[in-house]
This record gives structure tokens, C-alpha cells and sequence, in this order.
């Protein structure tokens, strides 16, 4: 029986005020009542590619001062999920069709802040690799040197 917690179908899941995170056992149920061709959240998700693409983008062109600016947008952007849950929450109708965005943030969360956060995540693992990079190559060259400076002495 493919059922969510034993409801027969994702309708019966999701009440007309939304997604019952009372009866919410794991990540992957949320996700299969979620209706994910609700323009707002095609838009979301439209736009974590466009994150993403941005975190590649400026980490393959070494844009250091761009990564540090678009690093402390995304925190700022993850700081204020909370404000954008309680906007959210109460507007919408406006947007949405269902009510997404419980008090304890969850869908927010998995579905704004998770992505988000990933992509600070890949930013800071890139720059630890950066900088050991260039530590390797300055304790190349700092090897280079004294090597030089040895054989010069010998002379």
C-alpha cells in the first residue's frame, strides 16, 4: 500500500489548512505531500539553481571578494528565514494554494534554508582547499629559496 502514515493518498494528507506535521514521521513523507508544481515553489527551486550555478560559477573564475559578498547575502538570507516564514505564513493565500510554513519553520527550512546553506557550505569547502593550496606552494617556494641560497653559499 503506497500510503503517508496511513492515509490513502497525499489528499487526504494535506488538510485544507496544509500539511499535518503532527503526523510528519521522516523527511521523505514531507516531501511527497509537498506540491511541487505550485508556481512559487518552481520559482524557489528556479532559483536555487540559479545559487548554485552562481557558487560553481564564481568558484571555477576565482572571484574571492564576490564569493565573500554573495557568502554573507546568503547568511543574511538564512538569518532571516524566520521573518520570511512568518510573512509567509501569514500571506499565504496570496502565493499558495496550501498553508506550507508551520511555526517551527520546518518547511522553510528543508526547502529555503537547507540549499542555501549548502551552498555556503561548498563556498567554505573551496576555500580550505584554496588555502592549502597556497600553502603548499608557498612552502614550495620557500623551499626553492633556501635551496638557492644554499648552493650559493657553497660557492
Amino acid at each position: 500500500m503506497d500510503s503517508i502514515n496511513g492515509f490513502a493518498d497525499e489528499s487526504d494528507y494535506i488538510s485544507s489548512q496544509g500539511i499535518r506535521t503532527d503526523e510528519i514521521d521522516g523527511i521523505w513523507p514531507f516531501l511527497k505531500a509537498v506540491d511541487w508544481k505550485e508556481p512559487w515553489l518552481l520559482g524557489l527551486m528556479f532559483f536555487h539553481v540559479v545559487c548554485l550555478l552562481a557558487t560553481i560559477i564564481t568558484c571555477l573564475k576565482k572571484c574571492t571578494n564576490l564569493q565573500i559578498i554573495y557568502f554573507v547575502l546568503i547568511l543574511i538570507s538564512v538569518y532571516m528565514s524566520e521573518y520570511i516564514n512568518e510573512l509567509a505564513a501569514l500571506n499565504y493565500r496570496s502565493f499558495s494554494r496550501l498553508q506550507y510554513f508551520d511555526s517551527g519553520g520546518l518547511f522553510i527550512s528543508v526547502v529555503y534554508s537547507l540549499p542555501l546553506i549548502v551552498n555556503a557550505l561548498i563556498l567554505v569547502v573551496y576555500w580550505l582547499w584554496d588555502v592549502s593550496n597556497l600553502l603548499i606552494a608557498t612552502k614550495r617556494a620557500q623551499l626553492r629559496h633556501k635551496l638557492k641560497q644554499d648552493k650559493s653559499k657553497d660557492k
